[in-house]
């Protein structure tokens, strides 16, 4: 049976392509996500190529970008023998490990480097027109970050 063209599940990937950029990842993964989640059956690339119309590459690239954060899920082999993917519909397991694989990350780099900004000496921050009052108050704004994203990842 052919499938026929939805342009309201094309709209709302375009869409959901665009909230999933802002937050740093593609917009392709986004459209990805949404057609595997809404999809009655797990979906091979094959499928995703014909769906979206991109490239094999794209895809390929893509489908191994939302397997390593847990965002779609392989769901074994189809009858030609290719692999098959549905979305991880635990959406609270998504998220948060996407904030431990990425924020967390990127927070620790955040961390290390203004640690290293605080052991500078006062005459190499005057030198460089530093306010010292502005690495207390980014201190307490980091640590108020950190603080946060424990709270989400705990409460996930």
């Amino acid at each position: 049976m052919k499938q026929q063209k939805q342009p309201e599940i094309d709209y709302l990937a375009e869409l959901v392509g665009e909230f999933i950029e802002y937050w740093g990842f593609k917009k392709i993964h986004g459209k990805i996500w949404l057609h595997l989640y809404l999809g009655q059956e797990p979906l091979d690339a094959s499928a995703l190529m014909q769906k979206l119309k991109v490239s094999k590459a794209l895809i390929s690239i893509s489908l191994r970008d939302l397997l390593e954060y847990e965002v779609i899920l392989e769901k074994g082999l189809g009858p030609e023998g290719t692999r098959l993917y549905e979305a991880n519909e635990d959406l609270n397991r998504v998220i948060s490990q996407v904030l431990r694989q990425r924020e967390k990350i990127m927070m620790g780099k955040i961390q290390a480097a203004f640690g290293q900004l605080k052991e500078l000496p006062v005459e190499d921050l005057l030198k460089n027109k530093i306010k010292a009052q502005r690495i207390q108050n980014l201190d307490k704004l980091i640590k108020n970050g950190e603080k946060g994203l424990n709270t989400i990842m705990a409460i996930l």
